[in-house]
């Protein structure tokens, strides 16, 4: 005579609370069976071995975190049911600073031509580090505790540069814009320098 050990079940619930929320995930059991789960959802698996399973929480977004990790190891136990609770916390995103470089400009040879940039940041999280790139092969770095108006000079042969500035968050996260300057000997209707 032989006896059969009757299969388990499997119950996963997921309990999600912040802001910029995703709109679910993925359950997966022992890597091969898978199921969508709300973000504040469960769902159950039927008929699983009664044995040690590894459940696993997929596609949290790099915003969230999973309390305890997204892989949890639990025994479904033959004719009852195991029970998986994911606790899921979300930020809003860091976002980048927004850059405003200016307008194209065109100057004469000579001149010490000064870039004045602006920028601002949603997330308010400074300090800020800037890198003016002058598109000569040459660039000006520095620093800043407060949103708004960044500024250095350059001296610049004959030519057209891109000037690019960039402005870095405390975070990481960067943005840019970048204009074009034109040097020239001299404007039109005025004599050459």
């Amino acid at each position: 005579m032989s006896c059969t050990t009757p299969p388990g079940n499997l119950k996963v619930t997921t309990s999600t609370s912040g802001s910029s929320l995703p709109s679910g995930y993925t359950v997966t059991v022992d890597g091969t069976t898978s199921q969508p789960i709300g973000i504040n959802g469960s769902v159950t698996f039927t008929n699983l071995t009664a044995t040690s399973h590894t459940v696993t929480l997929k596609g949290v977004p790099t915003n969230c975190w999973v309390s305890g990790g997204t892989s949890q190891t639990v025994t479904v136990p033959a004719g009852g049911t195991a029970t998986v609770s994911y606790s899921v916390t979300c930020t809003t995103p860091n976002q980048p600073p927004t850059v405003n470089a200016g307008s194209d400009q065109t100057v004469l040879l000579g001149l010490l031509y000064t870039e004045t940039a602006s920028f601002s940041d949603p997330n308010n999280d400074g300090p800020w580090s800037y890198t003016i790139n002058w598109g000569d092969g040459s660039s000006t770095s520095g620093s800043t505790s407060s949103q708004g108006t960044i500024s250095a000079s350059h001296s610049y042969l004959l030519g057209s540069f891109t000037i690019r500035v960039t402005v870095t968050d405390s975070h990481g996260a960067s943005g840019w814009d970048s204009k074009v300057l034109t040097v020239i000997t001299g404007l039109p209707g005025l004599p050459g320098l």
